[in-house]
């Protein structure tokens, strides 16, 4: 939840961690449209194998064969390849067309293994925490599908907290083969293994949580959910261009990292790429020493009469305070200020909120809460009956995640995956998903590299609260 501060409702600490073990003991790891998707009660989960913690009763371990994914096609691959555009080829591929019903299968960290193991420090791993609210948020979204009568089908696998974990409790099952989408895993190695079966096997694979780069190469069927730090960027760079020039525009970042000032120019000069490098917005390094400023940032400060500032640091809060006081000088009785930073600030608890809110600041982000819509309630409502706990900002996410991939199958089914690109859901809770493809021009021809999430909303800190711009 995103809120001036974001704190769970307050409750007894012994029942909150009540409902955490309840959760790792009763998760339900199956559901169709046959079976209500609901907590399983801790009895029921006694079966637990040595071999595996997800299943509720003893499975064989058997090793992963992976099929040729060329094998399903209709006509020969070199006939494909020579007949059919590069994304068209690759979209054939897909294991999504040959569905009857709609089948998704998750792969997140519950850790379930040191869970039941009595370690108190695993008990509070944030990880498995993370987990818990991912896939209760995703369990309420095929719970509204199957009271409406939707035929699918759904599996969750405890991907542990390395590969091992992931051979041993996922790709042991050959169930895991059946499922042509997957939401998961957490983990950068797990993601980047995990990936590499995908591409091999024809999967879509729907990465929740990391945001890094290079995770996936030529891999058309992989899906970052949370875009890059650069789109963050763009989308900044695009709303200071509907109001502000260019000489308005001050970009300021902490001397010890230079690099989110440098992708600001270079966003800045994409966006206009008849700019000559002179004409782009001035940049300042700044020392942390607040005593080194009046030499270069006062008089930048000074010559604009309408200032338009983008902070590229987010991390050193002391630094961010000290630079929003000097700012918030400027405007005494002096000039309007409109200040723009990237989303971790929403998370900062030693940042001044009444200078926030003086100084016009500006965010971009993938994800905004609204706490006061209704739909964002009752969805609370849900959670806590389910927990007994408030949902973190990631059950809203894999909430919206779920419900567009399964209104987008209801709409294209066949063609699920290339018609993904372009369709779009109004209705969400925080996440206004909008995946595109992310291509390469290294060569002569573009190569579809892998499939990101670049929609980002501008959010204002105003009354005391991020609002939509």
């Amino acid at each position: 939840m995103i809120s001036v501060r974001n704190r769970p409702l307050l409750s007894n600490g012994n029942n909150t961690t009540l409902f955490i073990f309840l959760f790792f003991y009763g998760l339900t790891f199956a559901c169709t449209t046959n079976r209500k998707v609901s907590v399983v009660p801790i009895k029921n989960m006694l079966n637990l194998s040595s071999d595996s913690r997800i299943l509720k009763e003893k499975t064989d371990t058997l090793p992963v064969f992976y099929h040729a994914s060329e094998g399903s096609l209709p006509i020969g691959s070199d006939l494909v390849r020579k007949e059919l555009p590069a994304d068209e080829w690759q979209i054939s591929r897909s294991k999504m067309s040959s569905q009857k019903n709609f089948k998704i299968g998750f792969v997140l960290p519950f850790s379930t293994e040191n869970q039941l193991s009595g370690n108190i420090n695993n008990q509070y791993n944030p990880v498995s925490r993370w987990a818990m609210h991912y896939y209760t948020g995703a369990k309420i979204a095929l719970e509204k599908w199957k009271n409406k009568e939707i035929k699918f089908e759904s599996f969750v696998w405890d991907s542990g907290v390395d590969t091992t974990g992931l051979k041993k409790n996922v790709l042991s099952d050959p169930r895991f083969l059946e499922f042509p989408l997957i939401i998961g895993p957490y983990h950068r190695d797990n993601i980047k293994y995990l990936g590499n079966y995908a591409r091999e096997a024809g999967v879509l694979l729907f990465s929740p949580f990391s945001a890094a780069q290079q995770l996936a190469e030529e891999n058309p069927f992989f899906y970052q959910v949370n875009p890059h730090l650069d789109i963050q960027i763009s989308a900044i760079v695009a709303h200071v261009q509907q109001f502000a020039s260019f000489d308005q525009v001050l970009i300021l970042q902490k001397e010890s990292d230079s690099k989110l000032q440098d992708l600001f120019l270079q966003s800045f000069q994409s966006a206009s790429p008849n700019l000559l490098k002179d004409g782009l917005p001035s940049s300042l390094l700044l020392s942390s020493n607040t005593g080194t400023w009046s030499k270069n940032l006062y008089p930048e400060l000074a010559k604009r009469e309408k200032l338009v500032v983008i902070i590229s640091s987010y991390s050193d809060e002391v630094f961010l305070n000290n630079l929003l006081q000097e700012l918030n000088r400027e405007t005494v009785g002096k000039k309007e200020i409109v200040v723009y930073g990237l989303s971790p600030w929403m998370n900062a608890d030693r940042i001044d909120y009444q200078l926030l809110e003086s100084l016009n600041f500006h965010v971009a982000s993938p994800h905004f809460i609204d706490v006061q819509d209704d739909n964002v309630l009752a969805f609370q409502r849900q959670f806590f009956n389910e927990l007994g706990i408030l949902p973190q900002p990631e059950a809203f996410q894999a909430y919206d995640l779920v419900n567009l991939l399964m209104e987008n199958w209801l709409e294209n089914a066949d063609h699920f995956q290339e018609r993904l690109e372009t369709f779009k859901k109004d209705s969400y809770l925080s996440s206004p998903y909008q995946f595109k493809k992310i291509k390469s021009s290294l060569t002569d021809v573009d190569e579809w590299q892998y499939n990101m999430n670049n929609k980002v909303m501008i959010l204002k800190f105003s009354d005391f609260k991020w609002q939509k711009d």
